[in-house]
């Protein structure tokens, strides 16, 4: 079985020079949790997943208030929490940044790809190696579908006699 028997051809991408908060909106709207990323000529240039937003919320949360409240022995992500109870507008503050913020530098920029031509072992190991969820379809440098790790599980799940071995 290939990957383009099985990957989804109307994908939901994101632009490069959206906000995250424009990017989440519309990863929330869709009901997904990551979507590659395109630039202005609809070529793939990254990926954003919702792993990558909370790595930009430590970041922000970091650079914004880390500085007056972090110790080696205090997380970033376990500071919001304390200051949403004591300091409320520096965690207004951390939610405004990390909104503001463009898809760009949240996104991971090495993006692990798969030819529609490619065997579904190829997407799994690829998955599996680089421990995604989701792997782009490409031809040439243009996004022409997306497998999902509940693709294949579907694969799995309708006992289709042709499906190969993972």
């Amino acid at each position: 079985m290939w990957v383009a028997d099985v990957m989804t051809r109307a994908v939901i991408t994101l632009s490069a020079k959206m906000t995250l908060e424009q990017a989440a909106e519309r990863l929330v709207e869709k009901g997904i949790s990551g979507a590659p990323v395109v630039d202005d000529q609809g070529r793939l240039v990254g990926i954003l997943s919702e792993s990558d937003l909370l790595r930009q919320l430590k970041r922000v949360a970091e650079e914004s208030v880390g500085k007056r409240y972090l110790t080696e022995s205090v997380h970033s992500l376990a500071l919001l929490t304390f200051l949403s109870e004591t300091h409320p507008g520096a965690v207004d503050e951390v939610y405004r940044k990390l909104r503001a913020t463009p898809v760009a530098d949240a996104m991971t920029k090495r993006v692990e790809t798969v030819k529609p031509t490619d065997t579904l072992e190829t997407v799994a190991a690829v998955m599996i190696q680089h421990d995604v969820n989701r792997v782009p379809v490409v031809e040439g440098n243009r996004v022409v579908g997306i497998v999902t790790r509940t693709d294949l599980a579907r694969v799995l799940a309708q006992g289709r006699k042709d499906v190969p071995r993972l």
